[in-house]
C-alpha cells in the first residue's frame, strides 16, 4: 500500500488509498499537490468519510490555512542513486559542468563509510551512474568547477574537497583533490586546514570542556578576483570563547597554497556555534553565505533548534562584523529553515532572480518540525521569504541531513538531492510562477482587509 504523508491535511489517508486505489491516489497527488485540492477531488468522487468502514475516532484536524507551503509542479519521478542502502550516506552535493566537452554533465557525490563516490548524469538528472571515486577524501564533501584558470589549473578543472584523517585517527584535515577530465580520475592536491577529531560531547557544547579542536564542512568558491576561497567550520579557538566559528582562507594559485585564516562569523560567547557555510553568487555579483546557528541566544542548548541565517558580501571575502549573527531566514508566519542549510541562486523568477534555501527540517506553524519544503526569496534576500513544497518527504529523525539542490535550464526547474534511508534520493520540480504577497507590515498592500 502506498504511504501518503499528508501532514497539512491532518488526516490519515490510508482509507483514501483503500477506496480509490493506489494508482488513482498517486495520479491525483502528482497532478494537484495541494492538500485542499486533493481533498476536493476525493469528495467529488462521492467518497465521504461516513462511507468508511473504519470507526471514527474523532473529528479530523482542520486544514491549516496559514503557513501552508506554496504548491510546486513536480517534473520527475523520485529516483535513487543506488538500488541498495549505502551505510552512512549523507551530505549529497551536485554541480553542473559549464566548460569543455562535458558541458551540461551533472556530477554528484555524498558522504559514506569510505571514500567519496562520484556519480554522473548526462540526461539532466533523469538517471545516474557511478563514474569514479576520490580515494583521498571521505566525509562532508563539496564539488566545484573552476570558472577561470587558477594557477596551473585551467578553467573547467573540477575540485573536490572533504575531510580526511591522513591515516592518523587523532587528526582531521580538510583536503582537496582535482580532476582534469571531468571527474573521471582524481589526484591529491593538499590540505586547507588541519585539526583534531570531532565528536558530539554535551560538555563541549555547554562550554564546560575545551578538549576538541576539529575543522568541518568545507566549501569552495571563487571570489570577485577569481581566487579560490575555502570556507569551513572551525573549533580551534575555544580558548578565546569561540565554541565554533566560520572562517575562510584564500588561494591565489588554485589551491596549492593557502593564505591566512579570516573569521567570517565568530561569536565569542562560549556557546554559539555558527556552522555549515554555503556560498552562492547572484547575477549582479553579490555573494550570499547561508549557515546554521546552533545554541544561539534565545534557544536552549538541547534539543537543538538550529536557526538558519545568511549574510552578504560584495567580493566573497569581506562579510561584515563577525560578531553579528546575520539575518534570520523566516516567512510571514515565523516559519524558518532548521539546520544544515544549503543556498543556491537561480536567474529565474524576476529581475533579481531567486534565492533558494533548503534545510534539514522546516519549523512549521502549528505543526512543528517537518521534513519537507524550501524557502525562496526574489528580492535579493531582503524582507521575508516564502515556503514552497518539494517532492521528497522524509523522517527528520533519521534522514535529510544536509541536502542539496541545483537549478537546471533557465533556472525554474530545480533538482533536489536528499539522503533517505541510507540512499540518495533525487527528484525535480518547478518553482512557482507567483508567490503570496502580504500587506503591512511585510509588503505593499491595502491599509485594511486580509493580510
Amino acid at each position: 500500500m502506498w504511504n501518503c504523508r499528508c501532514k497539512d491535511l491532518g488526516a490519515d489517508f490510508t482509507t483514501v488509498v483503500t477506496i480509490l486505489g493506489e494508482s488513482k491516489v498517486m495520479e491525483s497527488w502528482k497532478r494537484f499537490r495541494g492538500a485542499a485540492v486533493f481533498m476536493a477531488t476525493f469528495l467529488s468522487a462521492g467518497h465521504g468519510l461516513a462511507q468508511q468502514s473504519a470507526p471514527v475516532v474523532g473529528p479530523a484536524a482542520p486544514v491549516p490555512a496559514l503557513g501552508a507551503p506554496t504548491p510546486t509542479l513536480f517534473t520527475s519521478k523520485i529516483g535513487f542513486f543506488t538500488p541498495d542502502q549505502v551505510p552512512g550516506a549523507s551530505y549529497p552535493r551536485v554541480i553542473q559542468l559549464k566548460i569543455g566537452a562535458a558541458k551540461g554533465t551533472l556530477l554528484a557525490t555524498f558522504s559514506q563509510r569510505g571514500v567519496l563516490p562520484i556519480f554522473r548524469s548526462t540526461d539532466n538528472g533523469e538517471t545516474w551512474q557511478q563514474y569514479s571515486e576520490v580515494p583521498q577524501l571521505r566525509g562532508q564533501p563539496c564539488l566545484y568547477e573552476l570558472p577561470v584558470k587558477m594557477g596551473e589549473f585551467p578553467a573547467g578543472t573540477v575540485m573536490a574537497c572533504g575531510g580526511s584523517s591522513g591515516g592518523d585517527p587523532a587528526r582531521r584535515s580538510l583536503d582537496v583533490a582535482y580532476s582534469r577530465d571531468g571527474g573521471k580520475s582524481w589526484a591529491y592536491l593538499g590540505s586547507i586546514a588541519v585539526g583534531g577529531v570531532g565528536r558530539y560531547d554535551p560538555l563541549d557544547r555547554a562550554g564546560l570542556s575545551r578538549d576538541q579542536n576539529p575543522v568541518f564542512e568545507p566549501y569552495l568558491y571563487a571570489d570577485s578576483q577569481n581566487r579560490l576561497v575555502a570556507y569551513f567550520s572551525d573549533e580551534r579557538d575555544k580558548k578565546n570563547g569561540y565554541s565554533q566559528l566560520l572562517d575562510h582562507a584564500v588561494s591565489s594559485d588554485g589551491g596549492r597554497n593557502w593564505g591566512p585564516i579570516v573569521y567570517d562569523v565568530a561569536i565569542p560567547d562560549g556557546l554559539s556555534r555558527p556552522g555549515m557555510p554555503i556560498i552562492t553568487r547572484d547575477g549582479q555579483g553579490k555573494y550570499y553565505m547561508s549557515y546554521e546557528l546552533v545554541s544561539a541566544p534565545g534557544y536552549a542548548l538541547e534539543p537543538r533548534t538550529n536557526s538558519v541565517h545568511f549574510r552578504t558580501s560584495s567580493d566573497g571575502v569581506n562579510w561584515g562584523d563577525p560578531k553579528n549573527p546575520g539575518t534570520l531566514i523566516q516567512d510571514r508566519w515565523r516559519q524558518f529553515p532548521n539546520g544544515t542549510p544549503y543556498v543556491v541562486w537561480t536567474p529565474w523568477g524576476g529581475t533579481n532572480g531567486a534565492l533558494l534555501v533548503s534545510s534539514h527540517s522546516v519549523v512549521r506553524d502549528e505543526i512543528g518540525r517537518v521534513g519537507q519544503g524550501m524557502f525562496v526569496n526574489r528580492k535579493g534576500g531582503e524582507g521575508l521569504w516564502s515556503l514552497i513544497e518539494t517532492p521528497i518527504d522524509y523522517n527528520i529523525d533519521l534522514d535529510g541531513y544536509s541536502q542539496t539542490m541545483i537549478p537546471l535550464g533557465d533556472g525554474q526547474e530545480i533538482l533536489q538531492l536528499v539522503t533517505v534511508n541510507n540512499r540518495v534520493e533525487y527528484a525535480k520540480f518547478k518553482l512557482p510562477q507567483t508567490l503570496p504577497t502580504y500587506g503591512f507590515p511585510w509588503d505593499d498592500g491595502p491599509a485594511t482587509g486580509p493580510r
